[in-house]
């Protein structure tokens, strides 16, 4: 496969993984209608299932390139959850129009 295919492949893989909980994650923040909890865990189970799918064609296709493909996969997908927590710390500390935080 070659380290550089590889690294390619593990980033985008990763990113396409991440998809599914991130598109329910931006639903949550911007408070449009609420996301439920069984969406929620059905975005981690496709996430979880194409992430480790990826992986096992990697193994059975290319031993020799498994930690990268792994590293690079792992590294972009927690880019993304990253820039999601940078996000929801932002709207989380944001001023709201009566002055106070908004209560649960």
């Amino acid at each position: 496969m070659g380290v550089t295919r590889a690294i390619v492949a593990g980033s985008v893989l990763g990113l396409v993984g991440a998809f599914p909980p991130a598109l329910l994650f931006e639903l949550a923040l911007r408070k449009s209608r609420p996301v439920h909890v069984a969406a929620g865990l059905v975005g981690i189970m496709v996430s979880f299932a194409l992430l480790t799918g990826a992986l096992i064609v990697v193994w059975l296709a290319a031993r020799g390139d498994v930690l990268v493909f792994g590293c690079a996969e792992a590294a972009s997908f927690l880019l993304v959850w990253a820039v999601e927590a940078w996000r929801a710390w932002r709207d989380a500390n944001a001023p709201r129009p009566s002055g106070r935080k908004e209560e649960w």
